[in-house]
């Protein structure tokens, strides 16, 4: 008796490999009525550094093409290059609480101040192990060349702490509503003062947004601002790379 063979599938993962009938029908949100905006986590946007382990072919975080100074989407994956287009949204200060990856890793939550982050490291086995880290947390939305745009949150501790000032220093100098205009946000080559090399940022003005843009950013800032939204807290490199460990 033959048996019938069956064409092979090939699993779509971007909008250009989708089949035509299915692009079709991307308006249809069958299945996902339930779903609200406290259901759904911001993807972050990081930096790859030298030993990120998105660079790391043998581990579950590696992402293929990957270079270090390239930002990329935490949970799609999705590489954007060197350098990106951010309307900054809200800005939310945090203390998230670390353990030494070389200890290990590990991840105690984000805390609203410095003293309930030490509260919560008091309460962990070995509180010397872990670390309180003052985070800038910029929600923005990040916009495409075809003027599409997508909600992500940019991380800034530690080194590129002093970048995160100057942003929000720029952004107060422009005046208006926080997403009035745009940003250029890239990857820049460093050296810190143990003498490693390693990848920071930095920000620039980009222009005004257009008046689509910025109707969609008044809608991102009321979820974030009511508390509906929340950001993603996982991080492929916890704790920090070891590159960005000094403020420069």
């Amino acid at each position: 008796m033959a048996t019938a063979k069956k064409a092979k599938q090939e699993v779509a993962t971007t909008n250009e490999q989708m089949p035509a009938w299915l692009q079709e029908k991307m308006g249809d949100n069958r299945g996902s009525e339930n779903v609200e905006a406290e259901d759904l986590v911001i993807p972050r946007l990081e930096l790859a550094q030298a030993l990120s382990k998105c660079r790391k072919k043998q581990d579950p975080a590696y992402i293929p093409g990957c270079e270090e100074g390239m930002l990329y989407n935490n949970l799609t994956r999705e590489l954007y290059g060197e350098s990106v287009d951010l309307v900054p949204v809200f800005f939310k200060k945090e203390w998230l609480l670390w353990r030494d990856q070389d200890l290990g890793g590990g991840f105690a939550g984000a805390h609203p101040s410095l003293s309930a982050a030490e509260a919560e490291r008091q309460n962990q086995d070995d509180p010397d192990e872990w670390e309180s880290i003052e985070t800038h947390q910029h929600f923005c939305l990040l916009v495409r060349e075809d003027g599409t745009t997508e909600e992500v949150v940019v991380s800034m501790a530690k080194s590129k702490m002093k970048k995160s000032r100057n942003w929000n220093s720029l952004i107060r100098i422009n005046g208006g509503p926080r997403f009035s205009r745009m940003y250029k946000y890239e990857g820049v080559a460093a050296v810190n003062d143990k003498n490693q090399d390693y990848y920071n940022v930095d920000v620039k003005n980009a222009g005004f947004v257009t008046q689509e843009i910025f109707a969609q950013a008044e809608k991102t800032y009321e979820s974030i601002a009511s508390g509906k939204a929340k950001a993603d807290y996982s991080y492929d490199d916890m704790g920090g790379s070891e590159e960005e460990e000094t403020e420069l």
